[in-house]
């Protein structure tokens, strides 16, 4: 009797410790996602950068998913002198532009977009279903953290994320 009493017990006390340890997972996972993006937060975000954005700044933003690599740019008086992908000089001004911060509005702007025709029940079938998270720095609306995820009715959803390591601004 006394055996199968704590068997019994060891075997409350490891489920309750799963149970807990499960829990545990779940709050650490909840801490570190990203808010919900609104095409609301998007804008003021973004008026706040046309306030308060700094005329020269240096940028370097880590993007993860299909095409994962580091982008670096160097702004002067609001024009990208210079910028690279892992460390090789971009050529394209359409790439360059990319990785300035009113190159990353113009980006989240092209998906809060498709989520505004969703929202308002205009969207066709060349719409993509977008799921936006992401969060904006409070001073001075500087994209800081931004994943997208597209929603496919067939094979995977496609995920992009970016987050700023590094924002400098130069005098």
């Amino acid at each position: 009797m006394r055996r199968i009493a704590s068997y019994t017990t060891a075997g409350l006390l490891g489920v309750v410790a799963g149970i807990a340890g499960l829990l545990t997972i779940v709050v650490l996972r909840h801490q570190q996602s990203l808010p919900q993006l609104t095409p609301d937060a998007f804008y003021e975000a973004q008026a706040r950068w046309e306030e308060n954005a700094p005329p020269s700044y240096n940028i370097e933003v880590a993007v993860t998913g299909r095409q994962a690599a580091v982008y670096y740019a160097q702004v002067r008086g609001g024009e990208v002198l210079a910028a690279t992908r892992d460390g090789e000089v971009l050529s394209r001004l359409r790439t360059i532009d990319t990785w300035s911060v009113p190159g990353m509005f113009t980006t989240i702007h092209s998906d809060v977009v498709n989520l505004e025709k969703h929202l308002a029940g205009t969207a066709d079938q060349n719409t993509p279903q977008i799921l936006l998270r992401g969060y904006f720095d409070e001073q001075n609306g500087t994209p800081l953290r931004y994943h997208r995820t597209e929603l496919r009715k067939w094979g995977a959803n496609v995920e992009v994320m970016w987050e700023v390591t590094r924002f400098e601004i130069v005098p």
